[in-house]
């Protein structure tokens, strides 16, 4: 008995009879580990037929094969360097009765001219003579030696055309928005049959990774988590990876999700050989809510800082003055101890003059800033007086569009019922019918949107109002300074869209919905209400004047009305199917 190798871990063959017969070893090889799962066999079709093919050769040169060595699947790398080549190398060294390596061909056995001599060199050194099934190399004469050569060059060239009509097929593929290797996890790569025959491999959306990926995302912009807590997160909420015959699912890396917040992939994009084309896939995440995780994780790389430990309650709600870019929170420590910052990232990356703003001037500033945030309760019993009053209107408003809507259902329902009757009857035109078929579900779908939008009750708008009031009745400022660094966060996230800081000092801000809008009505009824004061005294005052000139002065209640106009500032045009707004 003598031994085979597959993947290097000796196995036994039956050895020749002959005293006076030679000896030989076959190295069978596959390039991809799809061609050794082609049939029942675990070896496939090809390494079989590779193995009926060398003993064949064999024979013919009066050898016995008595090693065999496999490469079942194992693609690119030198062939000096690979596993089975180098067990190959010191068995026959250590035997010192191997005559002949056989090989299927010149093209399986080295991936260019250079590592075939150099293999070549090393089996004969120990003592063999490296031959060919398909041709006929071995010979060291110059004539044998120059159509080796030419064999390996043309194998060569052969591979390296393969390769390239390989890399035009999937940068073709790319272009037009295909995707060229394994789609990332909240993905599946799926073959379409084509109508006329065929398949398409493409690309659908996993719905229910897809949207935790999309969670992890929006969770993650805030900047409020490191990749350790986010991964940790994700985890909990069930994403993993997608399992393959050689792996199981299992939860992600911090690695592996920092790559897929990385991965431009989920905005639509594919990637290949460094530049990004637009994907026919379905994105996951908009590119807006990428750029700001982008943002996050640079911030955080330049910051050196892990969230973990540095964390700050005003982190997601301050921006730079200058850039609008948002604000990380960085600890830095010196020879005089620790010293803390918010940073610009624009100025990282030397596209803002903001520099580094110290913590306790910014924290003061936004405490300061909660003076101007001052609804006095004059203010709230204005801007409860007029919304309550446009409640009143609303209602009034939205009752005739509802009354007017169910009626157009109805007409609707009587003409669709016509229509098929006309249809049943043959009276009209296919195309006819097409058309009045698809106007009267187009006005039905507006009629029920209108329907939808106006069913809110006025009962839960007058709650919410009431709620957001009583916020605003307290001392803002105040409750500020009493709250906890949690509590504080709370408070800027609800009363704050953004706060923009300059200079560490706050430049604008921007109050969140609906504080807003009750800034700005309260500001629009105090104009108003100044304006009328304002031409009842002019009013007054012109009375007075024309009154001793024999003249009636224009009615107080026209004075009136026209301030109260200013708050418009446009024009309402008559309704139609939807209602004037």
């Amino acid at each position: 008995m003598s031994l085979l190798a597959i993947d290097g871990v000796p196995l036994e063959r039956d050895a020749g009879t002959g005293a006076d017969r030679k000896k030989a070893a076959i190295l069978l090889r596959v390039s991809s580990p799809g061609q050794v799962r082609t049939d029942y066999d675990p070896e496939g079709l090809s390494i079989p037929a590779q193995r009926t093919a060398c003993e064949r050769k064999a024979a013919a040169v009066g050898a016995d094969p008595v090693l065999e060595y496999i490469e079942p699947g194992v693609s690119g790398g030198d062939l000096v360097k690979r596993k089975v080549f180098r067990q190959l190398i010191a068995d026959i060294r250590e035997r010192g009765d191997i005559d002949f390596v056989i090989v299927w061909s010149v093209s399986r056995w080295a991936r260019n001219q250079e590592d075939h001599w150099t293999a070549r060199g090393l089996i004969n050194r120990s003592g063999a003579k490296l031959i060919s099934v398909k041709e006929p190399i071995g010979e060291d004469t110059s004539h044998g030696v120059v159509l080796e050569g030419v064999l390996a060059a043309v194998a060569a060239s052969r591979r390296i055309e393969i390769s390239e009509d390989v890399s035009r097929g999937i940068r073709r593929k790319v272009e037009v928005g295909g995707t060229h290797s394994r789609a990332p996890i909240g993905y599946f790569n799926v073959r379409e049959p084509l109508p006329q025959g065929g398949e398409v491999r493409t690309v659908i959306v996993d719905e229910d990774r897809a949207e935790i990926i999309h969670w992890g995302y929006e969770t993650y912009a805030t900047g409020l988590y490191s990749i350790a807590d986010i991964t940790t997160l994700l985890e909990v909420r069930g994403l993993r990876s997608r399992p393959t015959p050689c792996y199981v699912s299992k939860p992600l890396s911090q690695s592996a999700v920092h790559a897929l917040l990385s991965n431009r992939y989920y905005i639509g994009e594919v990637k290949y050989h460094g530049k990004h084309y637009p994907g026919r896939h379905k994105p996951i995440i908009t590119e807006e809510l990428f750029e700001q995780v982008q943002a996050v994780l640079a911030a955080h790389k330049l910051a050196g800082e892990r969230d973990r430990k540095h964390q700050h309650y005003l982190k997601g709600s301050i921006f730079c003055g200058i850039c609008g870019r948002q604000l990380t929170y960085s600890r830095n420590t010196g020879s005089g101890g620790t010293y803390e910052y918010f940073v610009c990232l624009g100025n990282q990356r030397r596209e803002c003059a903001q520099r580094a703003q110290r913590v306790d001037a910014v924290e003061a500033a936004v405490e300061n800033h909660y003076r101007t945030i001052d609804f006095t309760p004059a203010d709230c019993k204005r801007v409860r007086a007029t919304a309550e009053k446009r409640l009143v209107q609303m209602t009034e408003v939205s009752t005739q569009e509802i009354e007017r809507c169910n009626a157009l259902l109805a007409d609707l329902k009587t003409q669709e019922r016509k229509l098929m009757q006309k249809d049943y009857n043959d009276e009209i035109s296919a195309e006819l019918f097409r058309e009045e078929s698809a106007r009267i579900k187009r006005e039905r779908l507006d009629a029920t949107a209108i329907l939808k939008r106006l069913g809110v009750r006025h009962e839960s708008i007058q709650d919410a109002l009431a709620l957001v009031l009583a916020i605003l009745d307290h001392d803002l400022h105040d409750l500020y300074l009493r709250a906890t660094p949690t509590q504080r966060r709370f408070i800027n996230q609800a009363i704050f869209e953004a706060i923009w800081v300059s200079h560490e000092d706050i430049e604008r801000s921007q109050l969140t919905s609906p504080f807003e809008e009750l800034r700005i009505l309260s500001e629009a009824t105090r104009i108003v209400e100044q304006a009328a004061a304002r031409h009842e005294a002019e009013d007054t005052a012109e009375g007075l004047q024309q009154a001793k000139k024999g003249q009636s002065s224009r009615p107080l209640q026209e004075t009136r009305a026209l301030a109260l106009s200013s708050i418009t500032t446009s024009m309402v045009g008559p309704a139609g199917l939807e209602p004037a707004t």
